[in-house]
């Protein structure tokens, strides 16, 4: 079997891993958008592939699948799709009509009558995220994906290494973390700890800027609300997210539950104009916020991609605000700047606002990365999707690990 990553041994993001048989059929693993624009180059989406395989519904996992059309069978699981559509549909961009094979976890399948695919569900900041086992040409090949030990849904790490998958010829392994560890809250238990002393304090209302599609975060949110006697208010998109999500498991929070409120913003209502919509937005209005969040503001917390300005000027006329930043830090940076980037920064500089960061990475640590591999105990090991992989080597070898391999992006290897 022939590797060859276009994308991901020295960065983070833009990741799409091909593997070709020797029958000639080619498979990919993850087409995902790039997070910087200092390579620009995707030409690589023109090439023939047979197949495509998602991990996970991130951007820089599946943000370029539309490249390569509507013939390709692409192989994700329904979830993940979902929550892509989602996306789109609140962007008022069409779904992509393309040859969707839906996956499940643990369930294995066969690609182009010759790669046999087992996915494996792990903890990452998104609901659905799988690793792959990839079998062909009597290889074995195992794609992490992006995953964790330190969610919500950990016992999915623990799993995995107390009973992996054995004889892996190439573990392809993502090193996100590697020269970004952050121990000051190291598990989404002391995220929702951390927010819960916030939330007891506050004497005017609490924003938390997060990713509405990071349901473990939204969970931590909901958590020290419940046990502070918090309203959560969160919007139309979100409510719909979680309205995906609750497909899959029943103790996903929804806008029926005491805690949680709202907010019916009209542009996103007439987003999900269509009688399909039609019984989710009245519930959307029986569960809207009122007038009250002004009235009581300590008695709200909301859960944001970007505060309103209007909401925030107005609410200033009262105590100190939080504002909670609750995602990678990235995102304040220049170098990727997002539409609430400047915003966001300009909030950190008001002296009536307290801007707290409290965030735990949906990457493994170092640490878990480690223990990992050697539970998979493969004969090589390729760092992708990290930005510093000869660290990653490095530290590897500190704890004896000795067989990680350093590829270039671009060039096929044999395996």
């Amino acid at each position: 079997m022939k590797v060859k990553i276009y994308r991901g041994t020295h960065e983070i993001g833009g990741t799409c891993v091909e593997l070709t048989a020797g029958n000639g059929k080619k498979l990919w693993i993850d087409l995902g958008a790039p997070l910087n624009s200092s390579n620009p180059d995707i030409s690589y989406v023109k090439n023939r592939v047979d197949a495509l395989l998602i991990s996970h519904p991130h951007q820089d996992h599946h943000g370029l699948m539309e490249n390569i059309g509507s013939e390709v069978p692409i192989f994700i699981g329904q979830l993940s799709l979902d929550l892509i559509n989602a996306a789109k549909l609140f962007r008022a961009i069409p779904a992509f009509p393309g040859n969707f094979k839906k996956i499940e976890a643990w369930k294995a399948f066969t690609i182009a009558d010759t790669f046999k695919v087992t996915p494996f569900l792990v903890d990452h900041s998104t609901p659905e995220a799988f690793a792959f086992l990839i079998d062909a040409d009597n290889k074995r090949v195992f794609y992490s994906g992006d995953f964790r030990a330190t969610g919500r849904k950990n016992i999915l790490y623990k799993k995995l290494t107390d009973k992996p998958p054995g004889n892996i010829d190439l573990l392809l392994m993502e090193g996100t973390m590697v020269q970004r560890e952050s121990h000051q809250y190291p598990k989404e238990d002391s995220v929702e700890q951390a927010m819960y002393h916030i939330f007891k304090e506050q004497k005017n209302s609490s924003f938390v800027v997060s990713s509405a599609q990071n349901i473990d975060r939204l969970v931590s949110v909901y958590r020290a609300c419940k046990r502070t006697g918090k309203q959560l208010v969160i919007d139309i998109y979100t409510a719909w997210l979680l309205e995906l999500v609750r497909k899959k498991s029943k103790n996903i929070p929804v806008m029926e539950w005491p805690e949680i409120k709202v907010y019916r913003h009209p542009g996103q209502a007439e987003k999900i104009k269509g009688s399909i919509y039609d019984t989710f937005l009245q519930r959307v209005t029986e569960h809207k916020t009122d007038n009250s969040v002004f009235t009581n503001p300590p008695g709200y917390v909301y859960f944001v991609r970007c505060p309103s300005e209007k909401l925030i000027n107005r609410l200033k006329v009262n105590e100190i605000i939080n504002i909670i930043y609750s995602q990678w830090e990235g995102y304040l940076m220049k170098e990727y700047e997002q539409y609430f980037t400047g915003y966001l920064n300009s909030l950190k500089a008001d002296n009536q606002i307290n801007f707290t960061k409290i965030h735990t990475s949906g990457h493994a640590t170092v640490p878990d990365l480690i223990y990992f591999a050697k539970a998979i105990d493969p004969k090589i090991i390729v760092p992708i999707h990290t930005g510093y992989p000869e660290t990653f080597k490095k530290e590897f070898e500190k704890e004896g690990i000795k067989n990680i391999i350093l590829w270039e992006d671009g060039k096929e290897y044999e395996i």
